[in-house]
């Protein structure tokens, strides 16, 4: 099947990418969304420890937004919180089309993608492979130290209304401690895809903003039986 939906046709512009070499030809894409202030190498260093025999063709896209210079992110939040929807929306959109153009380039499914976000990487994963109307849903993500966006003009799809846009395996992991993104955030991703009926699994761990030890382990683990 195409990777390039039709909603998604439109011109845009794609977004930096680093392609990371596996240990494999990669069967599958996994796209690795970085957090506020990184870049398109800092995810790069799990490859070899989630996806040890290289079965992913693994590609990280860089934020579309510069932060200080030598940085990027994906959308600014004002003193009081509020995020303006429309540069939320737009980097939804430009990561959408650098997974399609991922997928047309590798020969890849995008159905039989995983998507992994960092913090606002989570955010953008989340959005990416449950917003609807919305590109063609991976088959699994993972939200890392994120949340759950809610804006206008953004609408989740919490159902399996038809096969193309079936609900993906959900990870969602989270630190006890983070003090950046405090653990009541992954909670509510939790408790909102439980009110909705959504299988997902949730996972705390005793770490700050950080992805420890124990939760690349699982992370591994749950790439391995995706497999």
């Amino acid at each position: 099947m195409s990777c390039i939906d039709a909603s998604y046709g439109q011109p845009m512009n794609e977004l930096q990418v680093n392609i990371v070499g596996t240990t494999g030809a990669g069967a599958r894409l996994l796209v690795l969304v970085h957090g506020y202030g990184a870049d398109e190498f800092d995810l790069a260093g799990l490859v070899p420890h989630i996806d040890p025999h290289g079965r992913f063709f693994t590609v990280c896209p860089r934020g579309p937004r510069s932060v200080m210079g030598f940085g990027a992110g994906w959308y600014e939040r004002n003193d009081d919180g509020t995020i303006d929807s429309a540069m939320f929306l737009s980097s939804v959109d430009a990561l959408d089309i650098t997974i399609n153009r991922a997928c047309a380039d590798g020969g890849f499914d995008r159905a039989e993608a995983v998507i992994i976000g960092f913090s606002q990487g989570g955010a953008m994963t989340l959005a990416s492979a449950l917003r609807t109307p919305g590109a063609t849903r991976p088959a699994a993500m993972a939200c890392l130290s994120g949340m759950l966006t809610e804006l206008d003009g953004l609408e989740y799809g919490f159902e399996n209304s038809t096969s193309s846009h079936s609900m993906p395996e959900i990870l969602i992991h989270h630190g006890t401690l983070d003090p950046m993104v405090i653990v009541d955030r992954g909670q509510a991703i939790r408790d909102t895809l439980t009110t909705h009926g959504v299988e997902h699994t949730y996972r705390e761990y005793p770490m700050q903003h950080e992805i420890s030890m124990a939760s690349m382990h699982d992370l591994r683990d749950w790439l391995a039986r995706l497999i």
